[in-house]
C-alpha cells in the first residue's frame, strides 16, 4: 500500500537555500521508497523542473492566511493522508491541527535559529503533539529538548547530506580570473546575506583581514550570496577590512557552479554563531577546503574535528586570526570524514525514520 504524505514547507523544489535543499534531499529519499508525496510550499517556481517520480508540489502560496485555507482545503481533497509532515517550525501549529483532523501521525522538522528563537505556547504545544521530530544537528536537538516537554527518544538527529558533486577536483583557472581574485589565499563564504542571519559572522572575519594581510598580503576574503543586508555588509567591509578589494562580493552563486568555486579556495571560512547545521561546511570540506566554523549551534555537527578544521569563538578577532594561518598551512580537509553524510547513508535513514514513524498506530480522527 502506497504511503501518501502531505508536506507543509517554506520551500522546496525551485528555491533556494539550505532548508530548501535539504527537503528537495528529504522527499526524494522518501519517494525512492514508494512514498507519494504532495508538497505545499510558501515559495518556490517548479516550472521547467523534473520532480522525483512520486513527488508532486502546488505552486507557491503566499500569506499566512491562504496558505493555511489552501492547506486545509488540499489536505481534505488529499486524503487518505498517512503522515503531515511540517518542514519549519512557524508552521507547527497548522501542521498539528491538520494531522488531528485527519487521523495522520505528525513528523515535524527543526532546523535551528527557528527553534531558539520562537518559543511561543502555542508553537511549544504544537511540537509537543508531534509523533516524531527530526533535528540537523546534536545542537538543535539539545535547545529544543531544553524547552519542550518531548520523550527524548521522540527527537532524532537526521543531518544535512551532501551529493556526489562535491569532491575535491582541480580549481577553475578560467573562474579565478573571471572572478579576479589575485594571488590569493582566497578566503571563501556561502550563505544568503540577509538580516535575519546576522549571525553568520561576516563581520568577524571583515575585522580580522587588516591582521591576516599583514602575514599574507595577497589575502582576499570572497563573499558568495545576495540577500537584504548586502548593502550594509558592504558598507561594514569597507569600514573594516582596511584596504580596497580584501572582500569581494560574488553575488549569488548556482548550485551547479559552487563545487568549481570552493575548489579554487583555499580556506572556507565562517564563524557562526547560531547555524542550525551548516550544508556548506560539509560542501566545502567534500571538495577538500578545510573549514573555520564558529563555536555554538550545530555547526559542531559539520565541523566535528581537526579533519576538517575548526571552530573558534564568533566574538574573538584574535582567535580567528591564528585560526586562519594555522589552517592555511596545512593540507586539504580528510574526504574520510564527510562519508558519513554522503547521500546513501541519509537516504537509508530517512527511510528508517519513516519505517518507525509509520510503526506507530494512527491517531484517532480528532484526537490530540
Amino acid at each position: 500500500m502506497t504511503v501518501r504524505i502531505l508536506a507543509l514547507v517554506g520551500d522546496a523544489f525551485g528555491a533556494r537555500g539550505g532548508i530548501a535543499r535539504y527537503n528537495r534531499d528529504l522527499f526524494t529519499a522518501l519517494a525512492s521508497a514508494g512514498a507519494e508525496i504532495l508538497v505545499l510550499p510558501r515559495l518556490g517556481d517548479t516550472a521547467g523542473i523534473a520532480l522525483p517520480a512520486g513527488v508532486r508540489q502546488r505552486p507557491a502560496i503566499l500569506g499566512r492566511l491562504r496558505f493555511s485555507l489552501v492547506s486545509l482545503w488540499t489536505a481534505w481533497r488529499y486524503r487518505p493522508v498517512d503522515v503531515v509532515f511540517c518542514g519549519h517550525v512557524y508552521m507547527a501549529p497548522l501542521a498539528a491541527w491538520l494531522a488531528r483532523l485527519l487521523g495522520a501521525r505528525y513528523w515535524l522538522q527543526a532546523h535551528g535559529a527557528e527553534v531558539w528563537r520562537d518559543r511561543r505556547a502555542v508553537v511549544r504545544r504544537a511540537i509537543e503533539a508531534a509523533d516524531q521530530v527530526t533535528t540537523v544537528s546534536r545542537g538543535t536537538r539539545k535547545s529544543l529538548l531544553g524547552w519542550v516537554d518531548l520523550a527524548p527518544e521522540r527527537v532524532r538527529v537526521l543531518p544535512n547530506t551532501v551529493d556526489a558533486r562535491f569532491t575535491p577536483g582541480p580549481p577553475s583557472t578560467a573562474l579565478r580570473e573571471r572572478l579576479q581574485l589575485g594571488p590569493g589565499p582566497v578566503l571563501l563564504a556561502v550563505g544568503r546575506l540577509a538580516a535575519s542571519e546576522r549571525y553568520k559572522g561576516h563581520e568577524l572575519v571583515f575585522a580580522a583581514l587588516p591582521a591576516l594581510r599583514a602575514r599574507f598580503p595577497g589575502i582576499v576574503h570572497a563573499v558568495a550570496g545576495e540577500g537584504d543586508d548586502r548593502a550594509r555588509l558592504e558598507a561594514r567591509a569597507s569600514e573594516l577590512a582596511g584596504e580596497a578589494g580584501a572582500v569581494r562580493f560574488l553575488g549569488y552563486v548556482p548550485d551547479e557552479d559552487l563545487p568549481d568555486l570552493y575548489r579554487l579556495a583555499d580556506l572556507f571560512v565562517m564563524p557562526s554563531s547560531e547555524e542550525g547545521f551548516g550544508i556548506v561546511y560539509l560542501e566545502a570540506a567534500a571538495c577538500g577546503l578545510r573549514v573555520i566554523g564558529g563555536a555554538g549551534g550545530g555547526s559542531s555537527d559539520a565541523v566535528p574535528d581537526e579533519r576538517v578544521g575548526e571552530l573558534v569563538d564568533p566574538g574573538d578577532v584574535d582567535c580567528l586570526v591564528e585560526a586562519v594561518t594555522r589552517l592555511l598551512r596545512q593540507g586539504p580537509a580528510e574526504a574520510a570524514a564527510i562519508e558519513p553524510y554522503r547521500r546513501p547513508h541519509f537516504v537509508a535513514a530517512a527511510q528508517l525514520l519513516l519505517a518507525r514513524l509509520l510503526a506507530q498506530p494512527r491517531r484517532m480522527t480528532g484526537a490530540t
